[in-house]
């Protein structure tokens, strides 16, 4: 049976799809690479949203899971500005934008599932720690990047806010649901894949490369015309960050 048939009788028979959130960590050796991809494969996600994404990660994506995602499109970069987009369903058009007032670059995408509209956002909030000169404190590095985030959130906000088409929002958020950045989302009407009563979610970072036990929750996958039938973070991978994982259907 052809793909798209599937699709469409995926649509007719209310069965959900699939999305992942994934930081796949910039530095990663090639066994962790393996580990992570290793996820991927086993969750099949119909829409994977990755970050941190390098060279090395994109090359070996291509080669183990490229023909199981023929719609992607991946801007791997050295260091953690790296993302892209994977999809099981056609992309009829993509786009990288800078996540303003930063430059750290997000993309968006439109895909089609069986005919139905999906507006895909994939972003890279400022991470807390980032310093921003050299002799900056961390006590102020985290101030001054809270406060960017809040900025990047508003941004964001802004830029869908007249976007008609059911709308998935997901990434590395770099902060929890309290913050003020995942407000302005809750705010503008997207709701949160782990609110929902099968949702098995809790904190993402650190995540499977340490032993270090996992403290906060900072990757999240968010819907606006869109409804959620579980979540979970799940516990395995190669990255310093859990992926996340959700079912959702259109309202």
């Amino acid at each position: 049976m052809h793909a798209p048939l599937l699709v469409v009788l995926a649509l007719l028979s209310g069965q959900p799809f699939k999305a992942m959130a994934y930081n796949v960590l910039y530095d990663s050796p090639a066994e962790d690479i393996e580990k992570s991809l290793d996820v991927i494969e086993r969750e099949k996600p119909d829409i994977l949203c990755l970050r941190e994404l390098t060279p090395g990660f994109a090359k070996a994506f291509r080669k183990r899971l490229g023909k199981e995602y023929p719609h992607t499109v991946l801007v791997p970069r050295r260091g953690t500005w790296g993302m892209g987009i994977a999809s099981r369903h056609p992309l009829p058009r993509t786009r990288s934008f800078a996540e303003k007032p930063h430059r750290i670059p997000g993309m968006e995408a439109d895909v089609r599932l069986g005919g139905q509209p999906l507006k895909v956002v994939c972003v890279h909030l400022m991470a807390p720690g980032a310093r921003h000169s050299k002799n900056e404190s961390l006590l102020v590095s985290l101030e001054k990047n809270a406060k960017l985030r809040a900025k990047q959130g508003k941004s964001l906000m802004e830029r869908y806010a007249h976007e008609k088409a059911p709308t998935l929002l997901l990434g590395d958020m770099n902060e929890g649901r309290q913050a003020d950045a995942m407000k302005a989302f809750a705010a503008a009407g997207f709701t949160h894949s782990c609110d929902g009563a099968k949702a098995s979610c809790g904190n993402t970072w650190p995540g499977a490369n340490t032993a270090l036990p996992a403290v906060v929750e900072i990757d999240h996958i968010l819907g606006r015309g869109l409804t959620f039938s579980e979540a979970r973070v799940l516990r395995s991978g190669g990255s310093d960050h859990f992926p996340v994982r959700a079912l959702f259907e259109f309202r």
